[in-house]
């Protein structure tokens, strides 16, 4: 993924957001059509928490409208599957193929939902280079949201927190979600501060070690963005003050008012600000959370959020949209995925931990959204809650008696999947009060859920068939593909179900020509198909992508989706580009549920207040609303 930071241009570019000008009153509406997506709910586990009176509500609207699988996309996605949602198109016409894209100059991966374009030209002065032009965001999702049409043709839409909404539309109200990066413009970056060693290594965490003096003081700093003006200077820094307290953790940013935490305790939003030239502000938000106490403290912080206040890119639309919802409910999460789940895979914060989090997003989200629905000024009202797919990822392991940690997880964990299906129901009972007898609802999910309980290293199949071949003297590689000779490589996998031909005048280095890439994708289609292990089938289905993604303008669709069997999926590895020695190891991580299978496996959920509807898939969606 890209750590280019949008903050070096967003201090000079017009998308600084104009001041806002205040939301205009709007006449109530008689008619509204509202969609409350649940990502990831499983039509399976819907049915069997409603076959035991679990969820009320949806049963009721079950039975007094319609319930049925959904069909997903291909891959099962979410910013696949959402962009399907968004313009009713395939993957195809939208270019939105997976989590992660390759650049076929360099076959490195990098975030498929959007990207920043710095500007080209500078000019130096007293030392910092000041932009000539203005840079962009831009969402790589292409084709109109119905929700734009819906404007188009004179009527108001709110939509809140829908993937693939980075940048934010120009709609009457929206508040983007899935690719609105941190602070650091990533995807979600913690930081651990540690007066010891940790394990782990994982890129998404950064681990800063501390030392006490005599009195127990800890003095360091908060790494922010790199400098806009002056890059080679490194990143922007905050001082950051650890001291013993009675409740044992006392800390103070950048020199402010200290706050006192027990072992176990989030903080409240802390805000802190950043300086350009003493003048510019790069402002952010953080919540910290102390894992132990003195004598030896380790503290977690969250990614930095940007602050909805003085955001440096776009949030919401109207530009001041994202600050009134503050003022109205308090400071919340404002990155697209700001649940922290890489934290808890790497044992950084425990599961009551991630648990709190994810009741004070929901909570967040609620308020919002029920904000929306009261206001009754918009024909269409959207909101997505997300708590149901990342609880089900890290959680899994509690409800799947096959999974390697399944022994190990107490009874939080066994439970935590039913619990974020009743919050869901309670969230559906509220809105279903605060609708009128004109509504219409619909209630979607993406995709289902599978087991996740092997990891496949697509690339080691690849080297070990010949596919790929390492440089002399090397049996595997890191991400990126680091030790790979592409002048002898014919294939090779990036994401998290795409496998790509190395095609001469498409890849930099490609070597496979036009007229072998049809027999090459037909043996390969084969082989994997017949890969096996203890026994179980490994890939269900191959999809061919000239098939299944006709178009392909943006030239990003891979040649080949990889349909993984339940239990299988593959390998962080892989997707990053890298060959482990091993072919399947055994997902010992609690990120234990998944969805980047055969889409027939993971179908999603569909219920509606009004029956015959005629939506048999998520790209159905919006015809039926525009119709």
């Amino acid at each position: 993924m890209t750590n280019h930071s949008p903050i070096r241009f967003a201090l000079f570019a017009a998308t600084l957001l104009l001041a806002g000008c205040g939301e205009e009153p709007a006449p109530k509406v008689e008619s509204r059509t509202i969609i409350v997506g649940f990502d990831g709910m499983d039509p399976v586990l819907a049915q069997k928490f409603m076959d035991q009176g679990l969820l009320p509500n949806f049963a009721r609207l079950a039975r007094e409208g319609s319930f049925s699988a959904l069909e997903t996309s291909n891959p099962p996605q979410s910013p696949v599957s959402w962009s399907s949602f968004a313009t009713g198109a395939d993957p195809g016409e939208h270019g939105i193929y997976d989590f992660l894209r390759r650049h076929a100059d360099t076959y490195l991966p990098d975030f498929s939902i959007s990207e920043t374009r710095l500007p080209e030209d500078t000019f130096g002065l007293f030392g910092y280079d000041i932009p000539l032009s203005d840079a962009q965001i831009i969402n790589r999702r292409q084709g109109q949201p119905f929700w734009k049409t819906v404007e188009e043709r004179g009527g108001r839409s709110t939509v809140l927190r829908v993937p693939v909404t980075f940048p934010p539309d120009d709609i009457h109200r929206m508040l983007s979600g899935m690719g609105v990066p941190d602070l650091l413009g990533t995807q979600g970056t913690y930081t651990i501060y540690t007066t010891r060693p940790l394990g782990g290594g994982n890129t998404s965490a950064r681990v800063v070690r501390m030392r006490p003096d005599r009195e127990g003081l800890i003095e360091t700093t908060i790494e922010g963005p790199v400098h806009p003006l002056k890059p080679e200077a490194g990143a922007l820094e905050m001082p950051l003050e650890i001291r013993p307290a009675e409740t044992n953790l006392s800390i103070s940013v950048d020199g402010n008012d200290a706050f006192e935490l027990a072992p176990g305790e989030w903080s409240d939003w802390v805000s802190i600000s950043f300086s350009v030239l003493g003048v510019i502000p790069v402002d952010g938000v953080v919540r910290f959370r102390a894992l132990e106490g003195f004598p030896r403290p380790l503290l977690y912080m969250s990614p930095i959020q940007i602050d909805p206040y003085n955001p440096v890119v776009p949030l919401s639309s109207p530009p001041d949209y994202a600050a009134k919802l503050a003022d109205r409910h308090g400071m919340y999460h404002t990155i697209g995925m700001p649940e922290e789940t890489w934290s808890l895979n790497e044992g950084h914060i425990p599961d009551e931990a991630f648990l709190e989090m994810e009741a004070t997003i929901l909570a967040e989200r609620e308020a919002m959204f029920y904000d929306a629905l009261d206001r009754q000024d918009s024909d269409l009202v959207i909101g997505v809650f997300v708590q149901t797919d990342r609880v089900s990822h890290m959680f899994y392991r509690g409800i799947d008696p096959q999974h390697p940690l399944y022994a190990e997880t107490d009874e939080t964990a066994r439970q935590a999947i039913e619990w974020v299906y009743v919050e869901a129901d309670r969230v559906l009972g509220e809105t279903l009060d605060r609708m009128g007898p004109d509504d219409e609802l619909i209630v979607i999910s993406d995709h289902g859920f599978a087991p996740f309980r092997w990891a496949v290293n697509l690339n080691r199949w690849l080297v070990d068939e010949g596919y790929l071949v390492l440089d002399a003297g090397s049996n595997e590689s890191d991400v990126a593909f680091a030790s790979v000779d592409w002048s002898r490589s014919k294939a090779y996998a990036v994401g998290l179900n795409g496998l790509y031909l190395n095609r001469a005048g498409r890849e930099s280095e490609g070597i496979v020509t036009d007229d072998e890439v049809a027999q090459l994708k037909a043996e390969l289609s084969e082989k994997l198909v017949a890969m096996e292990h203890q026994g179980d089938t490994v890939i269900r289905r191959t999809f061919d992508g000239a098939e299944v993604y006709p178009g392909n303008e943006n030239g990003d669709a891979p040649d080949l989706v990889i349909g993984y069997d339940s239990g299988y999926r593959a390998s962080w590895q892989t997707t990053l580009g890298a060959v482990p020695n091993t072919l399947v190891d055994p997902n010992d991580r609690k990120w234990s549920g998944d969805h980047c299978v055969d889409p027939e496996l993971v179908p999603g959920v569909l219920f509606t207040s009004r029956p015959n509807t005629g939506i048999q898939s998520i790209g159905d969606i919006a015809g039926y609303v525009l119709k």
